[in-house]
């Protein structure tokens, strides 16, 4: 039995431990599952998602200003209305921000929002957890194999949520279109487990693209259910979107079920 692990974001900032960023709710219980699942299942491929910003990026404040000029707020929709209408101002790029936005919305992908400064690329917020990346390392060397670590997010023009493509994809960057590669790796393999953080967003993201993508692999994919949390405190509506993603993923025949049930 050849079983792939998707890890999503195993982050720092993410981790519902002080001195995060953007620290989501059960996380570090969400480790420690996976960690445990990984020592008993033993995968034979492992990927390892690391989310990857600068702090100049289209989805944190310092790259909007408010109509009085400070910057825009933390956890800030930013609608194409807003920036036609002068409530939000794009600093960099203002024709190409503006057109981001207008992709998010005829696309059908999550609106734009403005995040806390998150995941940045060379700070403590960056690195996996401790606990899981000891438990890479003991796979790796136990089975003299190499985690596939993916970037993403590296592009400051487009947020990527989902692993397997940016939400609007960069034509003249590779790193933000559909990567191929991965599809064709989980291909060769019978069991495909999605875990991670946080599944409001990058989870699900990753999940919709999959389904979408190379719908061939739905029945390979399992979904652990007990691995993964939501970003707290977001509106209702919001949640009952995220919901009709997964509600649609099984209906597609992604299976959904505990870590303990392996």
């Amino acid at each position: 039995m050849r079983r792939a692990l998707l890890v999503i974001d195993f982050q720092m900032d993410f981790m519902d431990v002080a001195g995060a960023t953007l620290p989501v709710t059960g996380a570090v219980k969400d480790v420690e599952r996976v960690c445990h699942f990984i020592e008993k299942v033993n995968p034979t491929t492992i990927f390892s998602s690391l989310d990857s910003h600068y702090g100049l990026d289209i989805s944190h404040p310092a790259w909007w200003t408010k109509a009085d000029g400070s910057f825009v707020d933390a956890f800030t929709p930013i609608s194409s209305t807003d920036i036609e209408k002068g409530i939000y101002v794009p600093r960099v790029d203002p024709v190409g921000s503006l057109k981001y936005v207008r992709d998010l919305e005829d696309n059908g992908e999550f609106g734009h929002f403005i995040w806390p400064e998150h995941c940045l690329i060379g700070t403590p917020g960056h690195n996996l957890h401790p606990l899981y990346m000891q438990a890479l390392n003991e796979w790796s060397k136990h089975n003299l194999k190499w985690v596939n670590f993916i970037n993403k997010g590296t592009n400051p023009y487009t947020e990527h949520f989902g692993i397997f493509r940016a939400n609007v994809p960069m034509m003249k960057d590779s790193t933000t279109q559909i990567n191929q590669a991965i599809f064709n790796t989980l291909e060769t393999h019978d069991e495909v487990y999605l875990v991670g953080e946080a599944r409001t967003h990058c989870v699900a993201n990753s999940l919709r693209q999959l389904v979408q993508l190379a719908p061939q692999l739905t029945k390979k994919l399992i979904v652990l259910e007990d691995c993964m949390s939501n970003v707290g405190g977001l509106e209702p509506w919001f949640y009952d979107s995220v919901d009709a993603i997964y509600a649609d993923a099984k209906s597609q025949g992604v299976t959904f079920i505990k870590s303990t049930d392996v």
